[in-house]
């Protein structure tokens, strides 16, 4: 009886420390196999890095380089922007200067030729007087017919008709001229000169202005008290109406008397080409 015990535990035991066995293996085969792939993805993904890395450090490397290269050109041409520079610093400065030393040149040319154009004004004024005086119809006058030349301006005598103030101004105006301003004392002397001195006595454009308060040429300017004698400015300031001249003297009349008058306008210019 103890014999068959002893055989059924033997067998008991044989059977399940052959059981433990199989366990144990099978844990070690299931311990072993688990781990094998993700080793296997961490080892990919290391390797990866690691490429990744290396390619990053080789295009680091090579701008690297690139960069160095350029910088030593760069260098190069810092070290050489000197003898480039200063040559063309120096043309600079010289052009400057030319370019200041030009306006002058410029203005000294004007004046020259402002200069020249006077003189020829001048000479071909002398030329056509000394044309007029052998032929009053000379092409050259710069007055129209009938009328007087002296200095810039014509002259148109009246001495056969007679008019007032007014209606001498509107006469002259319809020939677009004005009645006769003097302007300075070579003007006055010429007034008292043939052919204008066969008139006694004519209408100035000078008169007076009570909203002005002032005596006033038909240009609305103050005549200047240089061309007036004591005698002359003592009639004007005690007087007002209408100025006009006779035998070299200036007096004031009412504007509605009736005289002569003279009208007066710009010359023309003389032209070159009218002196053949």
């Amino acid at each position: 009886m103890s014999h068959e015990v002893t055989d059924m535990t033997l067998t008991f035991q044989d059977s399940s420390g052959a059981s433990n066995n199989r366990d144990r293996n099978n844990l070690k085969t299931r311990g072993n196999s688990a781990p094998c792939p993700a080793w296997r993805q961490a080892a990919l993904g290391l390797l990866t890095l690691c490429l990744a890395l290396l390619i990053g450090l080789v295009t680091l490397g090579m701008m690297f380089l690139r960069t160095s290269s350029e910088m030593n050109s760069d260098s190069k041409k810092l070290s050489q922007l000197p003898k480039v520079v200063h040559p063309q610093q120096d043309n600079l400065s010289q052009q400057l200067c030319n370019y200041q030393v030009i306006p002058r040149e410029m203005e000294f040319l004007k004046s020259q030729v402002a200069n020249l154009l006077k003189r020829q004004e001048k000479m071909a004024i002398k030329l056509c007087k000394e044309l007029i005086i052998h032929d009053s119809d000379h092409r050259c006058n710069p007055c129209p017919k009938t009328w007087q030349w002296h200095q810039n301006s014509c002259y148109y005598l009246t001495m056969k008709e007679e008019k007032t103030w007014s209606n001498s101004r509107n006469d002259c105006r319809d020939r677009n001229s004005t009645l006769v301003k003097i302007d300075d004392l070579e003007e006055k002397h010429f007034l008292t000169s043939p052919p204008i001195s066969l008139s006694s006595f004519f209408w100035l454009g000078l008169s007076w202005h009570p909203s002005e308060g002032n005596w006033l040429w038909e240009d609305n300017v103050i005549p200047s008290p240089s061309l007036f004698s004591s005698t002359e400015l003592a009639h004007l300031n005690g007087s007002k109406g209408c100025a006009y001249f006779q035998r070299g003297n200036i007096y004031v009349s009412r504007c509605s008397a009736e005289i002569s008058w003279i009208c007066e306008k710009t010359a023309a210019l003389v032209k070159i080409e009218d002196l053949d």
